[in-house]
């Protein structure tokens, strides 16, 4: 017998870390103005923007800035104030078997912030979480013919390996003016938040098209008695081209960061005033594929010839599966005690926190906690206040996701109404998007050599399968082919206690 192994090597992409921890950073500013004054903190909130990510060998080295800002009122003002603080991220995360040149993905976020005033300064107490993995293309030959085998039975299957084809990235700048009526007597800009979000990819000539919005709440500092703050709220379109060869523009994902966003009031007396919006876009898109082959599982002789195989486990990633969804959320939210009733709210902020998640039934729970903080009018009082609550959430949505999947949730649309002097009825929209790594454990041919076949008995058999015995494993163990089995049996497969006939 003259055994040619034919061989194909494909691309397999495998998971070689993944960590999600949790880090502590502080930044400090100047409160302009204060002495002996009491500060009122009324609100304080923080971002990362996200900067290199390098893998180095055993570890992943991430920096970014974060950006932190607080409205506050100064001893008996009513006016309210505003200031912000920066800090630099640099953190290093230990991943056993990462190198240089591997694939890594990054995500932060604030999860929580604090402001204290001490000694002059604003004090952000900043709680980030840091989620990276890391991914290494690595090749695999697998056996994907048998030549020159006369009477050599083969059972082969298709495996499709996904991975990264392709990775491309644009950076975009967005600049908007928003006109404020002179009603609203605005005067600067105090605090600013972002969401961005991709409504379509599309292909384009060059690259891919990736369309959205990034959806900015500004609070203003307002002229208006009894009203000191206002919340405007603004989407800012996005349309941006990123290169991308055309061949690899099929199975394109694509997220969007906002880097920094700058917000700022341009007084117009008499006639509306204007707030002049810019936002700092880093558009990234993935393009995914798949290297399928032929691979050779298991082989056996039939006549005087035969041959041993050795298999081996391979695990490949088989796809991406990702689950998303929205759902209102309302819960009843109670002023600490003490609080001077609510007259009117004027802006409320919402911060979601994910506890954890789990699957069943071929849905997925989410389970966490809104902070929520919320601006208001006492009732016969021209000094803002703020109230500050924690509201556990529920959301469940269709489609499973794995134990280490990435789960994002983000509130939109929130609103607070007081319902009592002493509550508030919260409601919002809540937003999830999970996405978790599909793999798939494969045993497949590793090497095919020729073997004695020994002394082989002839005659008719009967034969009682077990309970994991098919055509397959019962024709390698008395080295009758598939099709004969058939034959001998008038077609019947095989099942566990049921006798099947076979002619040696």
């Amino acid at each position: 017998m003259a055994l040619t192994v034919v061989r194909r090597g494909i691309e397999i992409e495998r998971l070689i870390g993944s960590e999600d921890t949790q880090i502590l950073l502080r930044a400090e500013a100047m409160v302009s103005g204060a002495g002996r004054e009491e500060v009122h903190i009324l609100m304080a909130d923080a971002y990362l923007a996200l900067g290199a990510v390098e893998v180095q060998t055993d570890r992943v080295v991430l920096d970014g800035t974060v950006y932190a800002q607080a409205a506050y009122r100064l001893g008996d003002e009513s006016s309210v104030r505003a200031l912000t603080a920066q800090t630099t991220l640099n953190h290093a995360i230990d991943m056993e078997g990462a190198a240089a040149k591997m694939i890594a993905r990054a995500e932060g976020k604030v999860e929580h912030v604090e402001a204290k005033y001490e000694n002059g300064h604003m004090a952000f107490r900043i709680s980030v979480r840091l989620r990276v993995r890391v991914l290494n293309l690595a090749p695999v030959e697998v056996i994907n013919h048998l030549s020159g085998t006369n009477g050599i039975e083969t059972k082969y299957t298709e495996i499709c390996s996904a991975k990264l084809s392709a990775e491309s990235g644009s950076a975009a700048l967005l600049r908007e003016a928003v006109t404020l009526p002179s009603t609203l007597d605005a005067r600067c800009a105090l605090m600013d938040w972002f969401s961005a979000s991709v409504e379509s990819i599309s292909r384009d000539l060059g690259g891919v098209r990736v369309a959205g919005k990034v959806m900015t709440e500004v609070l203003i500092a307002s002229g208006v008695s009894g009203r000191p703050v206002a919340l405007v709220k603004y989407a800012m379109p996005f349309d941006q081209l990123v290169e991308l060869p055309d061949w690899l523009a099929e199975d394109v994902n694509a997220f969007v960061e906002v880097k920094r966003l700058y917000s700022q009031v341009e007084e117009g007396g008499q006639n509306d005033s204007s707030l002049k919006l810019e936002a700092e876009l880093a558009v990234h898109v993935c393009a995914m594929g798949k290297d399928c082959t032929e691979a050779l599982i298991d082989a056996y002789g039939t006549g005087e010839e035969t041959v041993n195989v050795e298999q081996h486990a391979l695990e490949i990633l088989a796809g991406i599966n990702s689950v998303s969804c929205q759902d209102s959320f309302k819960n009843t939210m109670l002023l600490p005690p003490g609080s001077p009733g609510v007259g009117s709210v004027l802006a409320t902020r919402a911060i979601p926190t994910l506890s954890g998640f789990y699957s069943e039934d071929g849905y997925s729970v989410f389970e966490g906690v809104i902070e929520v903080t919320a601006l208001y009018m006492p009732s016969g009082s021209d000094k803002l206040n703020a109230a500050v609550a924690e509201l556990p959430f529920s959301l469940r949505c269709q489609g499973e996701l794995t134990e280490d999947a990435w789960v994002n949730v983000r509130v939109i649309n929130v609103e607070a109404n007081a319902l009592m002097s002493d509550r508030l009825e919260v409601r919002a929209t809540l937003e999830v998007a999970g996405e978790s790594r599909m793999t798939q454990n494969i045993k497949i041919a590793d090497s095919v050599a020729e073997a004695d076949t020994g002394i082989r008995k002839k005659g008719i058999m009967i034969i009682w399968p077990a309970e994991d015995d098919d055509l397959w494993s019962i024709g390698k163990r008395y080295r009758i082919s598939e099709e004969r089995l058939l034959e001998m049996n008038g077609g019947k497969t095989v099942r566990a206690g049921s006798a099947i006939v076979a002619h040696i």
